[in-house]
């Protein structure tokens, strides 16, 4: 059984979808959970449900004054951090043709610069709560980042660019007994909001959440769209101990959609 008592965990994009999931599985699991997020009032609302000592924490994934200060915030009330999670992202749909390098720079910001803040700086509480056992960062990374997908050229290169930096990180830190895994989910029914940009059907309209999930839907051996809670116990597993053994891991969960 995943066992997480004890755990310090911050979790970055937690006010909903794949993070809200997942902080609520780590809570029920006994982790203490730091929940951040821009939203930081969606977090609060989270943090407030799951109770068992959850906190939220403002953070934009791109400030580096912000992932010091978040870190600060942890050191001073925790004294180590035993599971990072980076979870934030945004997906935006272009046309290659028609993205201009800003599609890429937006994404990559986010994507893979976000996660590297997010690691570096959180590296030193990390690396004290392996002083004494073990500690786990866990990448959110996507299908895309493995496979290719019609209109989304810059995810794709954000998403492979987080598998990649997942693995080189893996290596250096494995001896400190600091796992690094990526954790690549296909088409995941979530919040289609403020990060997602989503594609235009042949009249130039933009489709619908609805329209979206039903195309994946369609193509998906397992006859479904995935949800947040098929994503979490498997991000819960690589945060545990059960998985002391895996680094420089990439773990797929899409329905079987990579596979056909």
């Amino acid at each position: 059984m995943i066992d997480l008592a004890n755990k310090i965990a911050l979790v970055t994009g937690a006010a909903s979808g794949i993070g809200k999931e997942t902080t609520t599985l780590f809570a029920a699991l006994g982790a203490t959970v730091v929940l951040t997020d821009r939203n930081v009032e969606g977090a609060a609302e989270v943090a407030d449900a799951i109770g068992n000592g959850a906190s939220a924490l403002a953070l934009d994934v791109m400030d580096a004054g912000q992932w010091s200060e978040v870190c600060a915030e942890i050191d001073a009330a925790h004294g180590r951090l035993d599971v990072l999670v980076n979870n934030a992202g945004i997906m935006i749909a272009r046309p290659f043709a028609d993205a201009g390098v800003e599609i890429l720079r937006k994404q990559y910001a986010i994507n893979v610069e976000g996660v590297y803040l997010g690691m570096h700086t959180a590296l030193p509480l990390l690396r004290r709560a392996a002083a004494t056992g073990s500690a786990s960062i866990v990448n959110v990374s996507s299908i895309y980042g493995k496979v290719a997908g019609s209109e989304y050229a810059a995810y794709s290169a954000s998403k492979g660019a987080v598998r990649a930096l997942s693995k080189a990180v893996a290596i250096e830190l494995a001896k400190e007994r600091v796992r690094v895994n990526c954790v690549m989910p296909g088409p995941i029914a979530t919040n289609l909001g403020a990060d997602w940009e989503p594609p235009k059907d042949e009249s130039g309209r933009l489709l619908t959440p609805e329209e979206i999930l039903a195309a994946w839907s369609a193509l998906i051996p397992a006859g479904r769209i995935g949800m947040p809670q098929d994503i979490a116990p498997l991000i819960a597993f690589l945060a545990s101990d059960a998985a002391g053994f895996v680094t420089g891991a990439e773990y797929i969960a899409d329905g079987g959609y990579t596979a056909a």
